[in-house]
């Protein structure tokens, strides 16, 4: 069984994954993780800062693809993953894709929130944060919106979502 978690970046991809794994017992395999370690780097910041993001999305594709050979596993994926390429047919193909779905303005409100440096935001105010996200979420929720469970998240904790998922945990071949 493997479950994999889309989304914009924000809504708490990380952290269900995290509780889902404790949970289950499955390995967690964050994306971004598995990216830097292919690139020998700290962060997607770095990543994007000495490399660019199209080389990013190069490893991004390998890690994705390096995913194949588990038989179980609970996996976060970055918020862009997704959405490039044939990337959202390869996850499908891995095992149950769940999309945690927020508005614009409650992820902007998360964003603001959360002291995690994402290269693409540093520096937005709150107004420039809510375009910037409406606008890209409007890009890519035709890709998110293809995964098979959808989950609406806003004004939701991480522990509850984690709690409503739990029965996809016991659909074990």
């Amino acid at each position: 069984m493997i479950l994999v978690l889309v989304g914009f970046m924000g809504c708490g991809k990380s952290t269900v994954a995290r509780g889902l794994a404790e949970l289950s017992g499955a390995p967690l395999v964050d994306l971004d993780h598995r990216v830097c370690e292919l690139a020998g780097a700290e962060s997607v910041a770095e990543i994007f800062a000495t490399r660019g993001e199209e080389e990013f999305r190069k490893l991004e594709r390998q890690a994705i693809d390096s995913l194949a050979s588990l038989e179980e596993a609970i996996v976060a994926t970055g918020g862009g993953a997704p959405c490039v390429g044939d990337n959202m047919e390869r996850l499908m193909a891995l095992g149950t894709t769940i999309y945690l779905k927020m508005t614009p303005r409650a992820l902007r409100d998360r964003l603001l929130r959360v002291r995690v440096v994402r290269p693409k935001i540093v520096g937005m105010g709150p107004e420039e944060l809510l375009e910037y996200v409406t606008r890209l979420l409007a890009e890519r929720e035709p890709y998110y919106s293809r995964a098979r469970v959808v989950v609406d998240c806003d004004g939701i904790p991480s522990r509850v979502i984690v709690s409503r998922l739990k029965y996809l945990l016991k659909k074990r071949p």
